[in-house]
């Protein structure tokens, strides 16, 4: 519990420092016994371009989020997890629906190596991420994303997974 506390603020304070309208969304998703709820901030742009109708940045996002398991297998049925993510959001027009695509490529902490059956051999994960979604009213989003941890062979068994999740968002 202390762990979630800490990185609560740890994203607090990370959102209320950048200077560039900070987004925060909350989270679900499961897939296959499993399921994570969470927070993430995206911070402002590190680097943004048009591109015709589409307005591309890359976005710096750190996330917080609990995993749990629900199956019948034995083992631990929760862990947290702390990330950090690069995400490109490209969002299309300017009206008061803007439809966005959006990919990420991460690094992860885990409080454990292990979620009911699965095995993930160290704490340490990469993350890989895929969305689509609608901002509106200029300040609100609703979105889908796909998200998918494993230690990239780093070490064996790699029992990486994968999630659907449903987001809403706001920025500040």
């Amino acid at each position: 519990m202390r762990f979630l506390v800490c990185m609560a603020a740890s994203l607090l304070a990370a959102g209320a420092a950048s200077a560039a309208d900070p987004a925060v969304s909350a989270f679900h998703g499961e897939h296959d016994n499993y399921d994570r709820t969470g927070l993430s901030v995206r911070l402002g742009p590190v680097w943004e371009s048009d591109w015709g109708v589409w307005h591309a940045g890359l976005h710096p996002e750190l996330e917080l989020s609990q995993f749990r398991y629900s199956g019948s297998n034995d083992g631990p049925n929760t862990l947290n997890q702390a990330g950090a993510v690069g995400m490109l959001r490209m969002v299309r027009g300017k009206g008061s629906f803007q439809p966005y695509a959006e990919l990420g490529l991460g690094a992860a902490l885990l409080s454990r190596t292990d979620l009911g059956p699965k095995v993930f051999s160290t704490t340490f994960q990469f993350s890989q991420h895929a969305g689509l979604g609608i901002e509106f009213a200029g300040r609100y989003s609703v979105g889908w994303r796909y998200s998918h941890y494993s230690n990239g062979d780093i070490e064996t068994p790699n029992n990486g997974i994968d999630l659907h999740q449903f987001l809403i968002g706001a920025r500040f």
